[in-house]
Protein backbone atom coordinates (compact mmCIF):
# COMPACT_ATOMS: atom_id res chain seq x y z
CA UNK A 1 0.00 0.00 0.00
CA UNK A 2 1.44 3.80 -0.98
CA UNK A 3 1.95 5.62 1.76
CA UNK A 4 0.51 9.39 1.73
CA UNK A 5 3.00 12.04 2.39
CA UNK A 6 2.84 13.62 6.30
CA UNK A 7 1.64 16.80 5.10
CA UNK A 8 -1.43 15.33 2.74
CA UNK A 9 -2.38 13.01 5.74
CA UNK A 10 -2.29 15.99 8.24
CA UNK A 11 -4.41 18.25 5.73
CA UNK A 12 -6.62 15.22 5.38
CA UNK A 13 -7.28 14.54 9.25
CA UNK A 14 -8.13 18.48 9.31
CA UNK A 15 -10.48 18.40 6.20
CA UNK A 16 -12.57 15.23 7.84
CA UNK A 17 -12.91 17.18 11.15
CA UNK A 18 -14.08 20.53 9.36
CA UNK A 19 -16.49 17.73 8.17
CA UNK A 20 -17.43 17.40 11.60
CA UNK A 21 -17.62 20.88 12.15
CA UNK A 22 -14.68 20.31 14.99
CA UNK A 23 -13.34 23.75 13.91
CA UNK A 24 -10.44 24.18 16.04
CA UNK A 25 -8.89 21.07 15.68
CA UNK A 26 -9.45 21.39 12.27
CA UNK A 27 -7.15 24.71 12.04
CA UNK A 28 -4.36 22.87 13.98
CA UNK A 29 -3.71 20.16 11.83
CA UNK A 30 -3.83 22.88 9.10
CA UNK A 31 -1.49 24.34 10.48
CA UNK A 32 0.19 21.16 11.01
CA UNK A 33 0.30 20.12 7.25
CA UNK A 34 1.70 23.76 6.35
CA UNK A 35 4.18 23.52 9.54
CA UNK A 36 5.14 20.37 8.39
CA UNK A 37 6.39 21.51 4.50
CA UNK A 38 8.70 24.90 6.75
CA UNK A 39 7.30 26.84 3.27
CA UNK A 40 5.18 29.70 4.95
CA UNK A 41 7.97 32.10 5.32
CA UNK A 42 7.60 33.27 2.13
CA UNK A 43 4.64 35.50 2.87
CA UNK A 44 4.64 37.58 5.81
CA UNK A 45 1.07 38.04 6.17
CA UNK A 46 1.02 34.49 5.95
CA UNK A 47 3.32 33.96 9.33
CA UNK A 48 1.09 36.12 11.43
CA UNK A 49 -1.99 33.78 10.51
CA UNK A 50 0.09 31.06 11.48
CA UNK A 51 1.47 31.58 14.97
CA UNK A 52 4.12 29.03 16.42
CA UNK A 53 2.28 28.07 19.05
CA UNK A 54 -0.23 26.29 17.37
CA UNK A 55 1.14 23.15 16.07
CA UNK A 56 1.49 20.48 18.51
CA UNK A 57 1.23 17.46 15.72
CA UNK A 58 3.83 18.56 13.99
CA UNK A 59 6.33 15.28 14.95
CA UNK A 60 3.81 12.45 14.86
CA UNK A 61 4.68 9.34 13.22
CA UNK A 62 2.92 8.61 9.75
CA UNK A 63 1.26 5.40 10.40
CA UNK A 64 -0.32 7.10 14.07
CA UNK A 65 -2.00 9.86 11.44
CA UNK A 66 -2.85 7.31 8.86
CA UNK A 67 -4.74 4.76 11.75
CA UNK A 68 -6.44 8.23 13.12
CA UNK A 69 -7.69 9.19 9.44
CA UNK A 70 -9.26 5.82 8.62
CA UNK A 71 -11.13 6.55 12.20
CA UNK A 72 -12.38 10.09 10.87
CA UNK A 73 -13.45 8.85 7.62
CA UNK A 74 -16.02 6.01 9.26
CA UNK A 75 -17.18 9.09 12.01
CA UNK A 76 -17.53 11.26 8.91
CA UNK A 77 -19.98 9.16 7.18
CA UNK A 78 -22.74 9.35 9.75
CA UNK A 79 -22.57 12.95 10.82
CA UNK A 80 -24.10 16.50 9.85
CA UNK A 81 -21.40 17.52 7.31
CA UNK A 82 -23.72 20.58 6.89
CA UNK A 83 -22.62 24.21 8.16
CA UNK A 84 -24.33 27.56 7.49
CA UNK A 85 -22.07 30.28 9.20
CA UNK A 86 -20.77 31.98 5.64
CA UNK A 87 -24.35 31.89 4.56
CA UNK A 88 -25.34 35.65 6.09
CA UNK A 89 -21.44 36.84 5.35
CA UNK A 90 -21.77 36.68 1.46
CA UNK A 91 -23.04 38.32 -1.50
CA UNK A 92 -26.49 36.67 -2.09
CA UNK A 93 -25.86 34.49 -4.92
CA UNK A 94 -22.22 34.03 -4.77
CA UNK A 95 -20.58 30.78 -3.66
CA UNK A 96 -17.15 30.43 -1.65
CA UNK A 97 -16.07 26.72 -1.89
CA UNK A 98 -17.05 24.96 1.50
CA UNK A 99 -16.06 21.54 0.63
CA UNK A 100 -12.85 20.76 2.60
CA UNK A 101 -10.17 19.09 0.61
CA UNK A 102 -8.41 15.99 0.82
CA UNK A 103 -5.59 15.11 -1.51
CA UNK A 104 -3.27 12.26 -1.59
CA UNK A 105 0.10 14.11 -2.87
CA UNK A 106 2.79 16.60 -1.66
CA UNK A 107 2.91 19.10 -4.07
CA UNK A 108 -1.13 19.19 -3.64
CA UNK A 109 -0.94 19.60 0.30
CA UNK A 110 0.65 22.73 0.13
CA UNK A 111 -2.61 24.02 -1.98
CA UNK A 112 -5.43 22.69 -0.30
CA UNK A 113 -3.93 22.89 3.37
CA UNK A 114 -3.65 26.98 2.30
CA UNK A 115 -7.36 26.66 1.11
CA UNK A 116 -9.02 24.89 3.78
CA UNK A 117 -7.15 27.11 6.51
CA UNK A 118 -8.37 29.85 4.06
CA UNK A 119 -11.63 28.37 4.87
CA UNK A 120 -11.83 27.89 8.62
CA UNK A 121 -10.30 31.42 9.09
CA UNK A 122 -12.92 33.34 6.52
CA UNK A 123 -15.66 31.18 8.78
CA UNK A 124 -14.70 32.82 11.81
CA UNK A 125 -15.17 36.49 10.86
CA UNK A 126 -12.70 38.12 12.60
CA UNK A 127 -9.76 38.56 9.75
CA UNK A 128 -9.30 41.25 7.36
CA UNK A 129 -10.22 40.15 3.91
CA UNK A 130 -6.79 41.26 2.52
CA UNK A 131 -5.52 38.47 4.51
CA UNK A 132 -7.33 35.69 3.08
CA UNK A 133 -7.11 36.62 0.00
CA UNK A 134 -3.43 36.80 0.19
CA UNK A 135 -3.32 33.34 1.90
CA UNK A 136 -4.96 31.70 -0.95
CA UNK A 137 -2.60 33.34 -3.44
CA UNK A 138 0.43 32.20 -0.99
CA UNK A 139 -1.38 28.60 -1.56
CA UNK A 140 -1.45 28.51 -5.43
CA UNK A 141 2.05 30.16 -5.54
CA UNK A 142 0.94 33.64 -6.28
CA UNK A 143 3.20 35.16 -3.47
CA UNK A 144 1.86 38.70 -2.72
CA UNK A 145 5.01 40.53 -3.65
CA UNK A 146 7.20 38.26 -5.63
CA UNK A 147 6.22 35.74 -9.10
CA UNK A 148 2.61 36.97 -10.66
CA UNK A 149 1.86 33.06 -12.02
CA UNK A 150 0.85 30.58 -10.00
CA UNK A 151 3.21 27.30 -9.54
CA UNK A 152 3.89 25.70 -12.85
CA UNK A 153 4.83 22.10 -11.63
CA UNK A 154 2.06 19.75 -14.04
CA UNK A 155 1.18 17.04 -11.04
CA UNK A 156 -0.49 19.77 -9.48
CA UNK A 157 -3.84 19.86 -8.96
CA UNK A 158 -4.94 22.73 -11.68
CA UNK A 159 -8.69 21.72 -10.08
CA UNK A 160 -7.61 23.25 -7.11
CA UNK A 161 -5.71 26.23 -8.59
CA UNK A 162 -9.39 27.31 -10.57
CA UNK A 163 -11.26 26.88 -7.05
CA UNK A 164 -8.54 28.97 -5.42
CA UNK A 165 -8.92 31.65 -8.12
CA UNK A 166 -12.88 31.44 -7.69
CA UNK A 167 -12.42 32.13 -4.05
CA UNK A 168 -10.09 34.96 -4.42
CA UNK A 169 -13.05 36.47 -7.10
CA UNK A 170 -15.62 36.31 -4.16
CA UNK A 171 -13.62 37.98 -1.93
CA UNK A 172 -12.70 40.62 -4.25
CA UNK A 173 -16.48 41.46 -4.72
CA UNK A 174 -16.97 41.56 -0.77
CA UNK A 175 -14.30 44.26 -1.64
CA UNK A 176 -15.89 46.09 -3.69
CA UNK A 177 -13.53 45.47 -6.79
CA UNK A 178 -15.52 44.33 -9.43
CA UNK A 179 -12.88 44.16 -12.08
CA UNK A 180 -10.19 42.50 -10.08
CA UNK A 181 -13.12 39.82 -9.58
CA UNK A 182 -13.84 39.30 -12.85
CA UNK A 183 -10.60 38.36 -14.00
CA UNK A 184 -10.38 36.02 -11.13
CA UNK A 185 -13.51 34.09 -12.07
CA UNK A 186 -12.69 34.21 -15.75
CA UNK A 187 -9.25 32.61 -14.93
CA UNK A 188 -10.83 29.87 -12.58
CA UNK A 189 -13.37 29.49 -15.23
CA UNK A 190 -10.54 29.12 -18.07
CA UNK A 191 -8.74 26.42 -15.83
CA UNK A 192 -11.87 24.88 -14.62
CA UNK A 193 -12.84 24.26 -18.81
CA UNK A 194 -9.00 23.15 -20.18
CA UNK A 195 -8.69 20.42 -16.71
CA UNK A 196 -12.14 18.71 -16.95
CA UNK A 197 -10.82 18.42 -20.96
CA UNK A 198 -7.80 16.84 -20.25
CA UNK A 199 -10.10 14.91 -17.96
CA UNK A 200 -12.05 13.23 -20.18
CA UNK A 201 -9.13 12.71 -22.39
CA UNK A 202 -6.84 11.03 -19.38
CA UNK A 203 -9.13 9.04 -16.18
CA UNK A 204 -5.56 9.65 -14.52
CA UNK A 205 -5.14 13.17 -14.96
CA UNK A 206 -4.37 14.79 -11.71
CA UNK A 207 -7.71 16.17 -11.09
CA UNK A 208 -9.16 12.67 -9.84
CA UNK A 209 -6.40 12.51 -7.55
CA UNK A 210 -8.86 14.67 -4.77
CA UNK A 211 -11.86 14.08 -3.11
CA UNK A 212 -13.78 17.34 -4.39
CA UNK A 213 -17.23 16.48 -6.14
CA UNK A 214 -16.74 18.03 -9.67
CA UNK A 215 -20.32 18.74 -9.61
CA UNK A 216 -19.79 21.34 -6.43
CA UNK A 217 -16.86 22.33 -8.47
CA UNK A 218 -18.60 22.97 -11.88
CA UNK A 219 -21.72 24.71 -10.42
CA UNK A 220 -19.52 27.08 -8.08
CA UNK A 221 -17.15 28.57 -10.47
CA UNK A 222 -19.66 29.10 -13.29
CA UNK A 223 -22.44 30.55 -11.14
CA UNK A 224 -20.14 33.04 -9.30
CA UNK A 225 -18.88 33.65 -12.57
CA UNK A 226 -22.32 34.40 -14.66
CA UNK A 227 -22.98 36.61 -11.78
CA UNK A 228 -20.34 39.07 -12.14
CA UNK A 229 -20.62 38.99 -15.59
CA UNK A 230 -24.04 39.99 -15.29
CA UNK A 231 -23.10 43.17 -12.89
CA UNK A 232 -20.14 44.14 -15.05
CA UNK A 233 -22.29 43.76 -18.39
CA UNK A 234 -20.53 41.84 -20.09
CA UNK A 235 -21.40 40.99 -23.60
CA UNK A 236 -20.67 36.96 -23.26
CA UNK A 237 -23.48 36.78 -20.05
CA UNK A 238 -25.96 34.96 -21.92
CA UNK A 239 -23.37 32.84 -22.95
CA UNK A 240 -21.70 31.99 -19.94
CA UNK A 241 -25.67 31.83 -18.69
CA UNK A 242 -26.32 29.03 -21.35
CA UNK A 243 -23.42 27.08 -19.90
CA UNK A 244 -23.46 27.40 -16.37
CA UNK A 245 -27.51 25.75 -17.15
CA UNK A 246 -26.27 23.25 -19.15
CA UNK A 247 -24.03 21.55 -15.48
CA UNK A 248 -27.07 22.74 -13.61
CA UNK A 249 -29.44 19.75 -15.50
CA UNK A 250 -26.06 17.06 -15.27
CA UNK A 251 -25.20 17.52 -11.41
CA UNK A 252 -25.98 14.99 -8.90
CA UNK A 253 -27.65 16.45 -5.70
CA UNK A 254 -26.17 13.79 -3.53
CA UNK A 255 -22.21 14.87 -3.84
CA UNK A 256 -22.18 17.72 -1.78
CA UNK A 257 -25.45 19.42 0.22
CA UNK A 258 -24.83 22.63 -1.33
CA UNK A 259 -25.10 21.39 -4.14
CA UNK A 260 -29.19 21.54 -4.02
CA UNK A 261 -29.07 25.22 -2.81
CA UNK A 262 -26.98 26.28 -5.64
CA UNK A 263 -29.20 24.97 -8.62
CA UNK A 264 -31.85 26.97 -7.08
CA UNK A 265 -29.96 29.70 -7.14
CA UNK A 266 -29.01 29.10 -10.74
CA UNK A 267 -32.15 28.24 -11.73
CA UNK A 268 -34.03 31.02 -10.91
CA UNK A 269 -31.77 33.79 -9.11
CA UNK A 270 -29.24 33.81 -11.55
CA UNK A 271 -31.95 33.85 -14.52
CA UNK A 272 -33.84 36.62 -12.48
CA UNK A 273 -30.74 39.05 -12.51
CA UNK A 274 -30.47 38.72 -16.11
CA UNK A 275 -33.66 38.83 -17.00
CA UNK A 276 -33.37 42.41 -15.09
CA UNK A 277 -30.59 43.53 -16.65
CA UNK A 278 -31.90 43.00 -20.14
CA UNK A 279 -34.94 45.09 -18.85
CA UNK A 280 -37.51 41.64 -19.35
CA UNK A 281 -38.95 42.51 -16.03
CA UNK A 282 -41.59 40.55 -16.20
CA UNK A 283 -40.15 37.40 -16.72
CA UNK A 284 -37.33 38.69 -13.67
CA UNK A 285 -40.38 39.04 -11.54
CA UNK A 286 -41.34 35.55 -12.00
CA UNK A 287 -37.86 34.07 -11.15
CA UNK A 288 -37.64 36.34 -8.10
CA UNK A 289 -40.93 34.98 -7.11
CA UNK A 290 -40.20 31.27 -7.62
CA UNK A 291 -36.55 31.81 -5.87
CA UNK A 292 -38.65 33.96 -2.64
CA UNK A 293 -40.67 30.78 -2.78
CA UNK A 294 -37.75 28.19 -2.15
CA UNK A 295 -35.26 30.72 -0.07
CA UNK A 296 -38.75 31.12 2.73
CA UNK A 297 -38.61 27.46 2.97
CA UNK A 298 -35.16 26.73 3.03
CA UNK A 299 -34.34 29.87 5.78
CA UNK A 300 -37.46 30.65 7.35
CA UNK A 301 -39.13 34.17 6.58
CA UNK A 302 -36.44 36.20 8.03
CA UNK A 303 -33.68 35.00 6.24
CA UNK A 304 -31.24 37.78 4.76
CA UNK A 305 -31.50 36.02 2.17
CA UNK A 306 -35.79 37.05 1.86
CA UNK A 307 -34.94 40.46 2.20
CA UNK A 308 -32.29 40.56 -0.23
CA UNK A 309 -34.83 38.57 -2.77
CA UNK A 310 -38.06 41.26 -1.95
CA UNK A 311 -35.59 44.10 -2.14
CA UNK A 312 -35.03 42.70 -5.87
CA UNK A 313 -38.79 42.23 -6.32
CA UNK A 314 -38.97 46.10 -5.35
CA UNK A 315 -36.69 47.28 -7.83
CA UNK A 316 -38.32 45.49 -10.58
CA UNK A 317 -41.32 47.12 -9.70
CA UNK A 318 -40.44 50.28 -9.66
CA UNK A 319 -38.40 49.99 -13.23
CA UNK A 320 -42.53 48.82 -14.11
CA UNK A 321 -43.88 51.75 -12.18
CA UNK A 322 -45.34 49.96 -10.17
CA UNK A 323 -44.65 52.04 -7.23
CA UNK A 324 -47.68 51.17 -5.07
CA UNK A 325 -45.82 47.47 -5.30
CA UNK A 326 -42.38 48.20 -5.25
CA UNK A 327 -43.23 50.20 -1.80
CA UNK A 328 -44.62 47.34 0.18
CA UNK A 329 -42.04 45.29 -1.36
CA UNK A 330 -39.42 47.80 0.02
CA UNK A 331 -41.09 47.99 3.46
CA UNK A 332 -41.04 43.71 4.27
CA UNK A 333 -37.51 43.50 2.87
CA UNK A 334 -36.20 46.64 5.37
CA UNK A 335 -38.34 45.44 8.29
CA UNK A 336 -36.58 42.02 8.01
CA UNK A 337 -33.09 44.31 7.99
CA UNK A 338 -34.61 46.34 10.44
CA UNK A 339 -35.11 42.92 13.12
CA UNK A 340 -31.75 42.00 12.23
CA UNK A 341 -29.47 45.02 12.97
CA UNK A 342 -28.22 45.30 9.11
CA UNK A 343 -27.87 49.54 9.59
CA UNK A 344 -26.42 49.70 6.17
CA UNK A 345 -29.22 47.42 4.71
CA UNK A 346 -31.73 49.55 6.50
CA UNK A 347 -29.79 52.61 5.06
CA UNK A 348 -30.16 51.44 1.38
CA UNK A 349 -33.85 50.22 1.84
CA UNK A 350 -35.19 53.46 3.28
CA UNK A 351 -33.42 55.19 0.59
CA UNK A 352 -35.17 53.02 -1.91
CA UNK A 353 -38.60 53.58 -0.14
CA UNK A 354 -37.70 57.38 -0.46
CA UNK A 355 -37.16 57.31 -4.38
CA UNK A 356 -40.86 55.34 -4.78
CA UNK A 357 -42.03 58.18 -2.47
CA UNK A 358 -40.16 60.69 -4.25
CA UNK A 359 -41.25 59.45 -7.90
CA UNK A 360 -45.09 59.35 -6.45
CA UNK A 361 -44.83 63.19 -5.35
CA UNK A 362 -45.36 62.87 -2.22
CA UNK A 363 -42.01 64.95 -1.28
CA UNK A 364 -42.69 65.21 2.25
CA UNK A 365 -42.67 61.48 3.22
CA UNK A 366 -39.89 60.88 0.36
CA UNK A 367 -37.77 63.89 2.36
CA UNK A 368 -38.47 61.88 5.48
CA UNK A 369 -37.32 58.67 4.73
CA UNK A 370 -34.34 60.46 2.71
CA UNK A 371 -33.23 61.77 6.22
CA UNK A 372 -33.52 58.98 7.95
CA UNK A 373 -31.35 57.16 5.84
CA UNK A 374 -28.15 59.18 5.73
CA UNK A 375 -28.87 59.82 9.93
CA UNK A 376 -27.95 55.90 9.73
CA UNK A 377 -24.92 56.03 7.58
CA UNK A 378 -23.77 58.58 9.48
CA UNK A 379 -23.55 56.38 12.91
CA UNK A 380 -21.56 53.57 10.59
CA UNK A 381 -17.64 53.90 8.93
CA UNK A 382 -18.18 55.61 6.08
CA UNK A 383 -14.82 55.63 5.02
CA UNK A 384 -15.27 53.36 1.85
CA UNK A 385 -15.72 54.73 -1.45
CA UNK A 386 -18.65 53.13 -2.04
CA UNK A 387 -20.53 54.45 0.93
CA UNK A 388 -19.44 58.06 0.33
CA UNK A 389 -20.60 57.80 -3.36
CA UNK A 390 -23.74 56.46 -1.81
CA UNK A 391 -24.29 59.19 1.08
CA UNK A 392 -23.52 61.64 -2.08
CA UNK A 393 -26.22 59.81 -3.61
CA UNK A 394 -28.88 60.42 -0.63
CA UNK A 395 -27.80 63.78 0.02
CA UNK A 396 -28.48 64.74 -3.93
CA UNK A 397 -32.07 63.97 -4.00
CA UNK A 398 -32.46 65.43 -0.13
CA UNK A 399 -31.23 68.81 -1.78
CA UNK A 400 -33.44 68.34 -4.96
CA UNK A 401 -36.81 67.47 -2.83
CA UNK A 402 -36.08 70.53 -0.53
CA UNK A 403 -35.40 72.52 -3.37
CA UNK A 404 -39.08 71.44 -5.01
CA UNK A 405 -40.66 72.09 -1.35
CA UNK A 406 -39.22 75.75 -1.65
CA UNK A 407 -37.21 75.30 1.37
CA UNK A 408 -34.00 76.76 -0.08
CA UNK A 409 -31.79 77.62 3.26
CA UNK A 410 -31.89 73.71 3.53
CA UNK A 411 -31.49 72.76 0.05
CA UNK A 412 -27.91 75.47 -0.30
CA UNK A 413 -27.00 73.94 3.22
CA UNK A 414 -27.33 70.09 1.81
CA UNK A 415 -25.91 70.89 -1.14
CA UNK A 416 -22.80 72.79 0.23
CA UNK A 417 -22.25 69.20 2.28
CA UNK A 418 -22.70 67.31 -1.15
CA UNK A 419 -19.66 69.56 -2.67
CA UNK A 420 -17.28 68.85 0.07
CA UNK A 421 -18.19 65.03 0.27
CA UNK A 422 -16.83 65.38 -3.47
CA UNK A 423 -14.45 67.61 -3.37
CA UNK A 424 -13.13 65.11 -0.47
CA UNK A 425 -13.03 62.36 -2.52
CA UNK A 426 -11.33 63.54 -5.61
CA UNK A 427 -8.32 64.81 -3.18
CA UNK A 428 -9.70 68.68 -2.84
CA UNK A 429 -7.80 71.56 -3.84
CA UNK A 430 -7.61 72.18 -8.05
CA UNK A 431 -8.47 68.53 -8.68
CA UNK A 432 -11.88 69.48 -7.16
CA UNK A 433 -12.37 72.82 -8.76
CA UNK A 434 -11.64 70.95 -12.38
CA UNK A 435 -13.64 67.65 -11.65
CA UNK A 436 -16.99 67.46 -13.33
CA UNK A 437 -19.45 66.28 -10.80
CA UNK A 438 -17.92 69.19 -8.47
CA UNK A 439 -18.25 71.84 -10.58
CA UNK A 440 -21.63 70.70 -11.58
CA UNK A 441 -22.84 70.83 -7.82
CA UNK A 442 -21.09 74.24 -8.42
CA UNK A 443 -23.54 75.17 -10.39
CA UNK A 444 -26.17 73.97 -8.45
CA UNK A 445 -25.07 75.96 -5.38
CA UNK A 446 -24.70 79.13 -7.61
CA UNK A 447 -28.19 78.97 -9.09
CA UNK A 448 -29.37 78.33 -5.64
CA UNK A 449 -28.00 81.53 -4.26
CA UNK A 450 -29.46 83.26 -7.27
CA UNK A 451 -32.86 82.20 -6.01
CA UNK A 452 -32.24 83.04 -2.69
CA UNK A 453 -31.05 86.63 -4.07
CA UNK A 454 -27.67 86.64 -2.25
CA UNK A 455 -26.02 87.83 -5.81
CA UNK A 456 -22.91 88.36 -4.52
CA UNK A 457 -22.49 84.64 -3.22
CA UNK A 458 -23.51 83.60 -6.56
CA UNK A 459 -21.17 85.38 -8.61
CA UNK A 460 -18.24 84.16 -6.53
CA UNK A 461 -19.17 80.34 -6.69
CA UNK A 462 -19.87 80.75 -10.45
CA UNK A 463 -16.24 83.11 -10.59
CA UNK A 464 -14.65 79.72 -8.92
CA UNK A 465 -16.62 77.21 -11.58
CA UNK A 466 -15.03 79.29 -14.20
CA UNK A 467 -11.66 79.72 -13.11
CA UNK A 468 -11.96 75.90 -13.11
CA UNK A 469 -10.27 73.70 -15.68
CA UNK A 470 -11.51 71.71 -18.59
CA UNK A 471 -12.35 68.16 -17.39
CA UNK A 472 -10.71 66.74 -20.41
CA UNK A 473 -14.09 66.18 -22.22
CA UNK A 474 -16.35 69.20 -22.08
CA UNK A 475 -16.57 72.87 -20.09
CA UNK A 476 -18.99 73.29 -17.72
CA UNK A 477 -19.45 76.81 -18.45
CA UNK A 478 -22.32 76.24 -20.95
CA UNK A 479 -24.29 74.33 -18.71
CA UNK A 480 -24.97 77.53 -16.29
CA UNK A 481 -28.36 78.20 -17.22
CA UNK A 482 -30.68 79.48 -14.26
CA UNK A 483 -33.34 78.02 -16.71
CA UNK A 484 -32.72 74.34 -15.81
CA UNK A 485 -34.31 73.88 -12.82
CA UNK A 486 -33.67 70.10 -11.97
CA UNK A 487 -30.63 70.36 -12.87
CA UNK A 488 -28.93 67.76 -10.72
CA UNK A 489 -31.00 64.73 -13.29
CA UNK A 490 -30.15 66.66 -16.68
CA UNK A 491 -27.57 64.25 -19.00
CA UNK A 492 -25.00 66.22 -18.14
CA UNK A 493 -24.69 65.51 -14.69
CA UNK A 494 -25.35 61.72 -15.15
CA UNK A 495 -22.26 61.73 -17.08
CA UNK A 496 -20.32 63.93 -14.31
CA UNK A 497 -21.22 61.60 -11.37
CA UNK A 498 -19.87 58.72 -13.87
CA UNK A 499 -16.41 59.93 -13.69
CA UNK A 500 -16.96 60.28 -10.21
CA UNK A 501 -17.81 56.82 -10.29
CA UNK A 502 -14.39 55.97 -11.68
CA UNK A 503 -12.84 56.44 -8.50
CA UNK A 504 -13.88 52.62 -7.64
CA UNK A 505 -17.86 52.24 -7.15
CA UNK A 506 -19.95 49.32 -8.74
CA UNK A 507 -22.85 51.96 -9.61
CA UNK A 508 -21.44 55.14 -11.39
CA UNK A 509 -24.35 56.83 -11.90
CA UNK A 510 -25.18 56.59 -8.49
CA UNK A 511 -24.81 60.23 -7.48
CA UNK A 512 -27.07 61.70 -10.32
CA UNK A 513 -29.92 59.40 -9.82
Amino acid sequence: MNRLPKEAIQNNIGALMLLKNETSAAKERFYAAIKTKKICSTCCSLADLIPDTICPKVDVEPSGLMWFENRLLKETLHCNHRNDVLETVLPFGMEYFQCPIRVSTSCDARIASGMNLALVLFRESKHNIEDIINLLKWAIGLEVENSPDEVEDENVDQLLIAIAHSNIGVLRLMQQNLRAASQNLSKASSILHDTIQKGLRDPQHPWSRTSTPIDYVKLTIMMNRVHVAIRTNDDHTRKYYDSLLSVVNAVSHKSFYRIKWLVSLSTFFIKGLLNQSEEHFSEAFECYNQMLYITRKEWGHNHKHVANILELKGTVQFDQKKYQNAMLSYLASWKIYQHAGCKLDESRLLYAIGRTLHDREEFSDALGMYQKAIALREKIDCSSKRMKIDSIEILCNICRVQRIMGDLPSALETNVRVVQLASEMVGGGVAASSHAFVRNRMMILGNLYVEMGQLPEAMETFSQVARGSSDGNSMIVSHARPEVEDVDTNSFTVRAAERLGKLGIIKPHAAAA
